[in-house]
């Protein structure tokens, strides 16, 4: 029963075309929709098989992977994502679409211009809390040379889920500070120490974890050692 006929041509050979694809399909009786979804072990159409069977036709996804977990805020997911993208409102963005800037120099830094993997990463301010955080977190200090390369080492390490997103909301929590403290130096022509940066980082990712996770995070003597520690205990 359909609501109307088909009103043209077009129409009309799209509704025979789609007799003809389905006519000769088999259905079977058992199951409770009255055919069987093959890409489905159950053989119940999901839209989760669905999508599973669409992806593996696509092309491979080559970005990389955001972790858009609920414990870290939305406005720091977000700005991971339009850094990843290169349209965070930096000196160098901002002379891309015309407006002019008194200052295309990095503030932290003083010495190359600012554009978003160097400011986030690359810049020497960054690496010094770059260290401290890896030194937290006991991993071996590495050397990113762009932002894409940071998110893809936080997607790809460990195997434990529970360590991979207590290590992705640190590392979000970082990025998301260095920005801070930017714009602390631009707008309220304040310096910050990166070891205050450090500190701010420990003490922030820690309200996330307590007040957006759900379970134990441990105390903040533990936190303030390491975020795993809570984890071993």
């Amino acid at each position: 029963m359909w609501r109307f006929e088909p009103t043209g041509s077009e129409e009309l050979n799209e509704l025979l075309q789609l007799d003809a694809d389905i006519g000769n399909l088999n259905t079977e009786q058992k199951s409770k929709f009255g055919f069987s979804f093959s890409p489905n072990p159950s053989g119940e159409y999901t839209v989760n098989s669905m999508r599973k069977l669409l992806e593996s036709k696509l092309n491979p996804f080559k970005w990389a992977a955001i972790w858009w977990s609920k414990i870290i805020p939305l406005k720091v997911r977000c700005f991971i994502w339009r850094s990843l993208l290169g349209r965070i409102p930096v000196a160098k963005t901002l002379a891309v679409r015309g407006i002019n800037t008194s200052n295309t120099i990095c503030s932290l830094c003083n010495t190359e211009t600012e554009m978003a993997d160097h400011l986030l990463i690359t810049c020497g301010y960054s690496r010094v809390v770059q260290h401290w955080i890896f030194k937290l977190c006991g991993l071996e200090d590495i050397m990113f040379s762009n932002v894409r390369e940071f998110i893809d080492f936080v997607a790809t390490w460990g195997n434990c889920p529970r360590k991979k997103e207590i290590l992705t909301m640190v590392f979000y929590c970082l990025v998301w500070n260095i920005w801070l403290s930017r714009n602390y130096k631009i707008f309220k022509h304040i310096g910050v120490n990166p070891t205050k940066i450090v500190d701010n980082i420990i003490s922030l990712s820690d309200i996330w974890c307590k007040h957006r996770f759900g379970t134990s995070c441990g105390n903040w003597v533990e936190w303030s050692v390491s975020p795993f520690t809570h984890l071993s205990s």
